[in-house]
């Protein structure tokens, strides 16, 4: 699928396609956030909230941010438009805290304190729909106004960087991977 968007030069296509996938990494956080009286999975949550900081707002907010809304900032938007831009912004701020709140949580967690379980659930459970929501704004409303203001070339030059930004990404990613564990 992720191979058919960028063979189509589509970069809603792409971002819609990381979409899917973050909507499955939330329905697994609420799950875990979700079961009071099962024993925490530290290891889980960890995972969760790596693939939240590095997948959804490294590598796709990434993308959206430096790219797509950075084009959007030289097109002449409807204010209607420039307004939701505006909150999908502001959103990927909040989210931000939220990935820092469930981190800190998850690693005292991990240390033994058991009373960090319920913060990071609570943290997850507010998380969950502002993401979902989020979510639907963009593949409802802002993809579609921006993808109708773009013409092929522009598309296919905003693909180019996408996969520029994705392979750069990656290699930075496990850099730092690396340096923290020598």
């Amino acid at each position: 699928m992720y191979q058919e968007a960028t063979a189509k030069r589509k970069p809603i296509g792409v971002l819609m396609i990381e979409h899917r996938l973050i909507e499955r990494a939330l329905t697994a956080l609420e799950k875990k956030a979700g079961a009071p009286g099962n024993p925490p999975d530290v290891l889980a949550f960890g995972a969760l909230v790596d693939f939240f900081g590095t997948y959804a707002d490294g590598t796709h907010h990434g993308k959206e941010e430096d790219i797509m809304f950075a084009d959007a900032d030289a097109l002449a938007l409807a204010p209607e438009l420039a307004q939701v831009l505006a909150e999908l912004r502001a959103d990927h701020v909040r989210f931000r805290g939220y990935r820092r709140s469930m981190d800190a949580a998850n690693r005292r967690l991990a240390a033994g304190d058991a009373a960090a379980l319920a913060e990071l659930s609570a943290t997850a459970r507010e998380f969950v729909p502002q993401l979902r929501a989020h979510i639907q704004t963009e593949d409802k409303i802002f993809f579609p106004g921006f993808d109708a203001r773009q013409d092929p070339a522009l598309r296919r030059a905003m693909m180019d960087r996408f996969l520029a930004f994705d392979v750069e990404r990656i290699h930075e990613t496990y850099r730092v991977v690396v340096e923290r564990n020598e």
